[in-house]
């Protein structure tokens, strides 16, 4: 199967592959750094927690929860804060797309992969499956998401 797929289907799921997990490790190195590991995971599971309390007490509609949990609300808005400061530096280095996309997609030929039942599709679209594909699990394998 391999040998009748083009080298440019490759070519491109490796250099998906390649930027979603220096992404993925990226952000766990900064979130080492601007967090820390351990505390991330607690706030991560202290947020869900809190989450998952407010859709009780509006789903059964208690006040005296939904009293007690705004009362935390300051707490877990500091929290968010805190581990929002790795994703905004993420967020400036996405930006780096706009310089690779120009170089990559010349090196290319109109159509780089078919997919069954869609027929022939580009760089950029098939680009985008990939990087959906390894988005999702390239964090999971490092260990970043999502907490159990």
């Amino acid at each position: 199967m391999t040998a009748e797929m083009p080298i440019a289907t490759i070519e491109v799921m490796l250099i998906s592959l390649a930027i979603s997990f220096t992404i993925s490790s990226l952000n766990r190195l900064l979130i080492s750094k601007f967090v820390g590991w351990q505390q991330y995971k607690i706030i991560q599971k202290e947020i869900a927690e809190y989450q998952t309390q407010v859709s009780k007490a509006l789903r059964t509609k208690d006040k005296k929860l939904l009293d007690k949990l705004k009362k935390k609300e300051p707490q877990i808005m500091s929290m968010q804060k805190k581990m929002l400061k790795p994703q905004l530096v993420l967020f400036g280095l996405s930006f780096v797309y706009f310089f690779i996309w120009p170089i990559l997609m010349p090196r290319f030929p109109d159509t780089v992969a078919s997919i069954p039942g869609i027929g022939g599709v580009n760089f950029i679209v098939w680009y985008l499956i990939c990087s959906m594909f390894f988005g999702i699990f390239s964090p999971r394998l490092l260990g970043i998401m999502p907490i159990e």
